[in-house]
């Protein structure tokens, strides 16, 4: 016991008062920029950002099919027609405007001029592809005639190829009666959308104002042909394809025009060209035309 004490009396006089030690202050900003330790494993790379989602691409109610055999059927008779892509469409010559020869070609896929034009005064034809009843023809499955009020949601893709002079148009004619009419005559109105105007040329009548539809700009015109109303949209820009335009809000707004009744039907569908100077290179590669995406 004695060694024990005299122990303890020795540790306490050798430690002296007991101190307090600050604690270390680290230099996060220094250490930021210091190398790893000798040995030691580097540290993992971050992960990379996660890419941003691509955006839905939306799928076509109209899309154009590959362009194939370009040969088929030579029109070359004032008003003679012929049916492609089995029977769902038909190609029409439609020199209707000049006695200058025109010979249209007609395929799968569309068709191709060959003519020359020399008219000022206005369009020597209407060579198209048409989608629906015209004049007693019918192509094969169409939705046509149908009122308005049941419409749907009608589209249409449609590309191009056109020569570099001339006087001439690309554009969709679309007609609609008081009645669900198959032959004869329209009486209700005729519906235009110009997609390329080419060589200074109007559309009948004059210029009303302009409108935005399927993500464009287009002039409007209103006039008259052999006394049935003709609403015109000129794109502002012209294009030589468009994909899925919505033809039926151009109907809509015909409709809010005033120059297309609710109560009529929507007859036919077509898409060509109105050449007054020229013809020759005016080609439709690629058309379709859809109601509800069928």
């Amino acid at each position: 016991m004695l060694a024990v004490a005299a122990l303890l009396a020795l540790l306490t006089a050798c430690a002296g008062p007991q101190e307090t030690v600050p604690p270390i202050t680290v230099d996060r900003a220094a250490d930021a920029g210091s190398q790893p330790l000798a040995g030691a494993a580097p540290l993992p790379a971050p992960l990379p950002a996660l890419p941003e989602a691509a955006p839905a691409v939306p799928r076509l109610l109209a899309p154009l099919s590959a362009i194939g055999n370009r040969t088929g059927p030579r029109i070359c008779e004032k008003f003679r027609s012929a049916p492609v892509a089995g029977g769902r469409f038909e190609v029409q010559n439609n020199a209707w405007g000049a006695d200058t020869p025109q010979c249209t070609t007609a395929f799968d896929t569309g068709f191709a001029v060959q003519a020359n034009h020399a008219k000022d005064s206005g369009p020597a034809a209407y060579p198209s592809i048409v989608w629906g009843c015209n004049h007693g023809t019918c192509t094969r499955g169409t939705p046509f005639p149908r009122p308005l009020a049941d419409l749907g949601d009608v589209r249409s893709s449609w590309s191009v190829t056109v020569p570099d002079r001339g006087r001439y148009n690309a554009a969709y004619d679309i007609w609609l009666d008081p009645t669900p009419r198959r032959d004869g005559d329209n009486t209700g109105a005729e519906l235009m959308i110009w997609t390329i105007r080419a060589g200074g040329i109007d559309p009948i009548g004059s210029k009303r104002g302009t409108v935005t539809l399927g993500g464009a700009a287009w002039d409007v015109w209103t006039g008259a042909n052999n006394g049935v109303p003709v609403i015109s949209y000129v794109r502002q820009q012209s294009v030589r394809q468009v994909l899925d335009l919505p033809i039926t809000d151009f109907v809509r707004d015909a409709q809010r025009q005033g120059v297309v009744q609710p109560g009529w039907y929507l007859t036919n569908l077509q898409a060509g060209f109105e050449p007054w100077v020229g013809g020759t290179g005016l080609s439709t590669d690629a058309f379709n035309a859809t109601r509800n995406g069928v």
